[in-house]
């Protein structure tokens, strides 16, 4: 009987070691148009979502990201289809991430297309629909190769839409 007693209770202290798992969820979303700060009208476009999930000692990071930027030249797109690479700091609202992606420009000339890197910047300094505070701000540079100096650079804050950094743990 306390063999058997003794078996449960081992039994049991496994299974609940099994799901009393850490899940850590951090990363960072936005969309909208985003200019100058004093611009009336925005001249960039954007749509990300960049994600990390750690658990078991393991991390999984995906997510994309696109900006377009209309300049006095031509349009600037960069594409950025899975990320590389993602730091968060949730306490400051700010979340940096990197991958591989391209740059399109087009011109009246024409279309050029090159491939690089996409490092982008982003603060969340403010709720969405909330006009108190500092803006949420986006910052992005496009490089050929990775000791590159950047190509490409474009600094904007969100004028219509929101960024959002995040940093959540649950157990199970």
């Amino acid at each position: 009987m306390k063999r058997k007693l003794l078996w449960l209770v081992a039994v049991g202290a496994v299974a609940a070691l099994a799901y009393a798992q850490t899940v850590t969820v951090r990363g960072a979303a936005g969309f909208g148009l985003a200019g100058a700060p004093d611009a009336e009208r925005p001249n960039a476009r954007f749509r990300f979502a960049v994600k990390e999930l750690v658990y078991n000692n393991q991390s999984r990071l995906g997510g994309s990201f696109e900006i377009e930027v209309r300049g006095e030249n031509g349009l600037t797109a960069l594409y950025m289809p899975n990320a590389g690479s993602l730091s968060v700091d949730s306490e400051d609202g700010t979340a940096t991430f990197s991958g591989r992606g391209w740059a399109v420009h087009r011109t009246r000339q024409g279309v050029r297309r090159v491939q690089g890197i996409v490092s982008v910047r982003v603060e969340d300094n403010r709720p969405y629909g909330s006009t108190e505070g500092d803006p949420d701000r986006i910052a992005v540079e496009f490089r050929t190769a990775p000791d590159a100096e950047p190509v490409f650079t474009y600094q904007g804050v969100v004028l219509r839409g929101d960024i959002r950094v995040f940093e959540e743990t649950r157990s199970r």
